[in-house]
């Protein structure tokens, strides 16, 4: 149970600095959530002709810690060609899942050396990775190939003046497209090209504390509406006063914004329609709805007030720490109860979020691989990312290495998976909520470089902010947020 947490004020509700909206699109946090910051060590392999030369060799590793260092070692290289070999520069981000990394790098290393090709791996956080590939496109100098940043590519390839990202439909072709889940093909898909592929799908999922339902007389297949899992919210809150049931965050974070979507679809809240000021459906009575919902779930002791700060931790250890008796997230709280807390994994019930009366929804984190339209070694990179995918055998490899966490691009590793005797009833699950799976440009579902825009300000959660810290009424906040999106729809579109 949790002790009453402190009042959070005004200044206690982190905003994150952004500067240029195009510089610091922040991708779904759910999904990285779990590790510590990165440090890239890096050094570079010099080449020279039929001799033995001292020289300086890189290996690129991983290191948590929380300053920056860099560590060249001596070595001796002995090479046997005085031609130089092509370099491919990759930058991975760092997931919750290591054992995702350590595939990731592994087989990159394969392919490297059957393709007699140099490549150097660089590792970045989710917070880190979205500045340093716009610095490169910016200087005109980005990575060869990127693995993360889903939320950069409308942003870098919407606008036809200005397409940063190169089309791969080539790679989809190679992969067998048909076997592709068709919703992610659209999230990357303008005008008609494909722009990126995911690696993996980290979707949304109800984590539900099996303990709670049976101490207050329920079973768990009893609880399928929002209605039905407020209504058991409150009778935990009942039993264990102390407690706040409902691990949403409400921080001006990513998670912030997926508390609001996965309540709000449901409900028959809407984003946009096209993509000029016009279509943007936000300003309306389901969204005033939605948030006058929230305020009372926050006012009735069911959300801790602590999930005001922009922490996107909070709702996973509120899980962890069994301080909530359910949250919605993508499986990285329960990967985490696997491998450190196996008794609590075996106390959770992972199902599709709550239904509403316009229906089922929930989130989908992006992973995807793409290359750079400035990049010197574009087909390279195109070459690597079919070597990632198309082995299926190695990349089931990869999607149980993560425990669950993500689920495949493939339907028929979907497939496969879901009817595996040890973790098939995961899968399944997986399976199941594919169909409700929902972009945040919904209904529009498809890139849209305005939204990213929306999302890297975080404008939905403040919402919260406005409303449980500065006190102003309903309408007013979801006017002001409403303005605030039409205008950067306006400023994108010039309508």
């Amino acid at each position: 149970m949790s002790a009453e947490p402190k009042k959070v004020d005004r200044r206690s509700f982190l905003y994150v600095g952004l500067g240029a909206v195009a510089l610091v699109a922040i991708g779904a946090a759910a999904y990285v959530a779990m590790n510590p910051p990165v440090v890239t060590q890096t050094v570079t392999t010099a080449t020279t002709a039929t001799t033995t030369v001292p020289t300086t060799s890189v290996v690129t590793t991983t290191v948590p810690t929380t300053t920056a260092t860099t560590v060249t070692t001596a070595t001796t290289v002995t090479t046997t060609t005085g031609v130089q070999k092509p370099k491919l520069t990759v930058l991975y981000m760092s997931t919750y899942a290591p054992a995702i990394n350590d595939w990731l790098t592994a087989r990159t290393l394969v392919w490297a050396a059957q393709r007699g090709v140099d490549v150097e791996v660089s590792t970045a956080s989710y917070m880190e990775i979205k500045p340093k590939i716009l610095t490169g496109v910016e200087t005109g100098n980005p990575p060869d190939l990127v693995f993360g940043g889903g939320d950069l590519v409308a942003l870098l390839a919407e606008d036809p003046k200005a397409r940063h990202i190169e089309p791969i439909d080539d790679v989809y072709k190679e992969l067998g497209e048909d076997d592709i889940i068709e919703k992610l093909m659209k999230w990357y898909t303008i005008d008609g090209k494909r722009y990126a592929i995911d690696l993996a799908l980290h979707a949304n999922q109800l984590h539900l504390i099996k303990s709670f339902v049976t101490e207050v007389g329920r079973k768990p297949d009893e609880l399928v509406t929002w209605e039905d899992y407020i209504e058991f919210a409150k009778e935990v809150k009942r039993r264990h006063p102390d407690m706040y049931p409902l691990g949403f965050t409400l921080g001006k974070c990513y998670d912030g914004t997926e508390t609001w979507y996965l309540t709000w679809w449901p409900h028959g809240g809407e984003m946009c329609t096209g993509r000029s000021s016009t279509a943007v459906k936000f300003d309306s009575p389901e969204s005033r709805e939605n948030l006058q919902r929230i305020i009372d779930w926050y006012n009735a002791g069911l959300i801790n007030p602590q999930m005001l700060q922009a922490d996107e931790m909070l709702n996973n250890n509120s899980y962890l720490t069994k301080s909530a008796a359910f949250i919605i997230e993508g499986p990285t709280p329960y990967y985490a109860a696997v491998t450190r807390n196996p008794e609590l994994a075996g106390d959770t019930i992972l199902k599709p979020p709550p239904k509403g009366p316009k229906g089922q929804f929930t989130w989908g984190s992006q992973w995807p691989l793409y290359t750079f339209s400035a990049s010197k070694n574009k087909d390279l990179a195109k070459d690597l990312i079919i070597f990632l995918m198309k082995n299926k055998a190695e990349y089931k490899k990869m999607i149980l290495s993560g425990l669950m966490a993500v689920g495949p691009t493939y339907k028929s590793v979907t497939d496969e998976l879901a009817k595996d005797p040890n973790v098939g009833h995961l899968y399944q699950v997986y399976k199941d909520i594919l169909p409700i799976v929902t972009f945040y440009s919904y209904p529009l579902n498809e890139p849209c470089k305005a939204m990213d825009s929306v999302q890297a300000n975080y404008l939905i959660a403040d919402l919260f902010s406005m409303t449980l810290i500065d006190h102003k009424d309903v309408d007013t906040a979801v006017k002001t947020v409403g303005d605030q999106i039409k205008q950067i729809f306006k400023q994108t579109y010039g309508q």
